[in-house]
């Protein structure tokens, strides 16, 4: 993977993720993992599927991030599910009408911006990645 400078990598996905997504409904964050891809803020490589007949993914380097992972247990049901979780910390060159800024009413270059990793979806993070509890 060039944006890693490595061949060597680790695939990170939202595991337990039904393909339909989570069942809407309050969760409880119940352990949180910090990706530790070898530095207080690394990069990653991310794959979004795309809608098309076939398998195809758009990847892009992600950038300086913060990756996780965080175990959820459904308030309604009680299923658990494991999510990753990307936090972009430098959105200063992002589009000032970005979705994300009038969601959350920032603006560019101001506080994170986190999403969860869709089902399907795949981060490539370099072998020495590896996750510490914060739970």
């Amino acid at each position: 993977m060039a944006g890693l400078v490595t061949s060597e990598i680790t695939p990170v996905t939202s595991p337990s993720l039904p393909r339909s997504g989570a069942p809407l409904q309050p969760y409880t964050v119940r352990a949180v993992r910090r990706i530790d891809g070898g530095g207080g803020e690394s990069r990653f490589v991310a794959c979004h599927d795309g809608r098309y007949p076939y398998t195809v993914f758009m990847c892009h380097d992600t950038g300086a991030v913060r990756a996780y992972m965080a175990d959820m247990e459904g308030a309604r049901d009680g299923g658990m599910v494991t999510v990753a979780i990307v936090c972009h910390t430098d959105t200063s060159l992002w589009d000032p009408e970005h979705m994300s800024f009038r969601l959350l009413g920032t603006k560019p270059g101001g506080e994170p911006v986190c999403h969860f990793m869709p089902y399907g979806h795949i981060m490539f993070a370099k072998n020495n990645a590896t996750t510490r509890s914060s739970a």
